[in-house]
């Protein structure tokens, strides 16, 4: 499910799916999963948190050192708090009054119990996008023809090209890249 947590923004801000089973980080496992259980998965669509890559060395061979800060701008902390109330209205509705029995995890919490709680429990979707951008400013590593800036007979073509993320999954727009890339090639080579 798609949603706005304000009717003013122009896209959906967060996302949320049920899962027929509980997930937990290693941070929030020790609260007790239940064996069986369900969940509704939260999620920000648009964080606005950055994070960031570094070369960790001058070799091809050196790891990249990945900075996720997640959740360190204050809106998607606000945003995750809201999301967190959406997914205890719909648990909490008639149609799911059957299969609830209590509300596991977070649980009734003070303001900074809440709060560390989102903080423990936040995970990516596995969509990571938006670490090689498409653009003409100064954060900008691809051009329009999906040619890496500087590099010659380079080429990007993954999500990581996306300027902003997408408010669905990234499978779509990410074939939309790689057919585009291919019609680049083609042409480019005249195959």
């Amino acid at each position: 499910m798609y949603w706005k947590t304000d009717p003013g923004l122009s896209q959906p801000d967060v996302f949320h799916c049920q899962l027929e089973f509980p997930v937990a980080t290693p941070e929030t496992a020790p609260r007790g999963v239940p064996q069986h259980g369900w969940m509704v998965f939260a999620g920000l669509s648009h964080p606005k948190s950055r994070g960031s890559v570094h070369l960790s060395g001058p070799d091809a061979d050196d790891p990249v050192r990945i900075e996720a800060n997640t959740l360190s701008h204050p809106d998607d902390l606000e945003t995750a708090f809201a999301s967190i109330d959406l997914c205890r209205q719909m648990a909490n509705s008639a149609p799911f009054a059957s299969l609830l029995k209590r509300e596991a995890m977070p649980g009734k919490l003070d303001a900074a119990a809440m709060e560390a709680y989102v903080r423990d429990s936040a995970v990516t979707y596995w969509h990571q996008a938006c670490t090689a951008k498409m653009g003409r400013d100064a954060m900008s590593v691809v051009d329009g023809k999906l040619k890496v800036y500087g590099v010659e007979k380079l080429r990007i073509a993954d999500a990581s090209i996306m300027p902003s993320m997408t408010s669905g999954n990234t499978m779509a727009p990410c074939v939309v890249i790689g057919e585009r890339a291919a019609e680049l090639i083609k042409f480019a080579h005249r195959i």
